[in-house]
C-alpha cells in the first residue's frame, strides 16, 4: 500500500508525540493497552515526563484525541521537514494493540526513518510480518516468573511472551529485553534469573535494567542504588551488555540530552 490508497481518515491509537533533538527522534505513544500492568507508568505521568515544565506546556484540560493516519503522517513529514527527524519510537500503552499498527509502520518507512518499537510482546506474532529487517525491539519481561508476570500485567501469560521472544530471535530484527526491578517482588534474584535465560539463548541480547517508579495503589518503593548495582552485576555474569536506566547519578551521563519538543498536541514546531 503507498500513501496515494492508504485511507488517511483511518483513525490510529497515537494521542501524544514528543521530539527529542539530541538525537532527532520522535517518541510516539499510543493510547491503551492488552495488558493491565499495576505499575504503569500512564498512571502517574499521561504525557512524557521528559517534557520541561509539563503542566505550562500541555494545559491541564487538554482533551485526549488520537489522530487519524493523515494527520499523523503530516506532523511527522513536517518534524523530518522541520527538525531533522530521523527516528521513530513507539511506546506505549502498546504499539502492536492498535489495528493500524502496519499501516503505521508503512508510513514511517516512507518518509525513510529508522524505528524503535518498544512492546509487551503479547502480539508480536500477529504483526510480525509488516516490520521491516534492522528494526530495534525492546521487549518487556516484567518476570521470568510465571505467577509474578500474571499477577504484575493482570492475567498476561509468559509463556505467550517468551514464545514470541524466542520467534524474534529467528529473524532480522534487533532484539533488546527490558526489565524492572520492583523491591520485594521483581527483586535482584528474578533478575539474574531473566538473565540466565536470555543467555540461554543468546549472550549477546542487551538487557535493560529499569528502576521501577512508584506510581499511586501499588506497594512498591524506588529501589536502592545497591540493589540496582547487585542486579547489574548479576547479570553481567551472564549476558555481555546490561544497562541499568535510573534516576541515581552513577547509572547516567551528567550532561543535558536536549530539548523535549511537543509535536502532538499543542505542536511547538514553529
Amino acid at each position: 500500500m503507498d500513501s496515494t490508497s492508504r485511507d488517511k481518515g483511518v483513525r490510529t491509537r497515537v494521542y501524544h508525540i514528543t521530539f527529542y533533538d539530541h538525537d532527532n527522534s520522535a517518541y510516539i505513544q499510543f493510547l491503551g493497552c492488552n495488558l493491565s500492568c499495576l505499575g504503569c507508568i500512564r498512571k502517574r505521568y499521561l504525557w512524557d515526563h521528559h517534557i520541561e515544565n509539563i503542566d505550562q506546556a500541555i494545559d491541564a484540560k487538554t482533551a485526549i484525541r488520537t489522530l487519524t493516519l493523515g494527520e499523523l503522517e503530516d506532523i511527522l513529514r513536517k518534524a523530518v521537514d522541520v527538525l531533522g527527524l530521523r527516528r521513530a519510537v513507539l511506546g506505549g500503552g502498546e504499539p502492536t494493540s492498535d489495528p493500524s499498527f502496519c499501516q503505521i509502520i508503512e508510513i514511517l518507512g516512507e518518509l525513510g526513518l529508522s524505528i524503535s518499537i518498544l512492546t509487551n510482546g503479547y502480539e508480536l506474532d500477529r504483526v510480525l510480518g509488516c516490520i521491516p529487517p534492522k528494526t530495534l525491539i525492546e521487549l518487556s519481561i516484567k518476570s521470568i516468573d510465571s505467577t509474578k508476570y500474571s499477577l504484575y500485567t493482570g492475567g498476561g501469560d509468559l509463556n505467550k511472551v517468551l514464545k514470541n521472544f524466542e520467534m524474534l530471535l529467528n529473524t532480522q530484527l534487533n532484539v533488546v529485553v527490558e526489565t524492572i526491578l520492583i523491591p520485594q517482588f521483581n527483586d535482584v534474584d528474578d533478575i539474574e534469573k531473566l538473565a540466565m535465560y536470555i543467555a540461554g539463548k543468546d549472550p549477546g541480547i542487551p538487557l535493560i535494567i529499569d528502576e521501577y517508579i512508584p506510581v499511586p495503589q501499588t506497594p512498591w518503593g524506588r529501589p536502592s542504588r545497591e540493589s540496582l548495582l547487585d542486579a547489574y552485576r548479576r547479570a553481567r555474569k551472564y549476558l555481555h551488555i546490561v544497562i541499568v536506566r535510573s534516576s541515581y547519578p552513577e547509572f547516567h551521563t551528567s550532561k543535558k540530552l536536549g530539548n523535549t519538543l511537543i509535536l502532538y498536541p499543542s505542536s511547538q514546531i514553529r
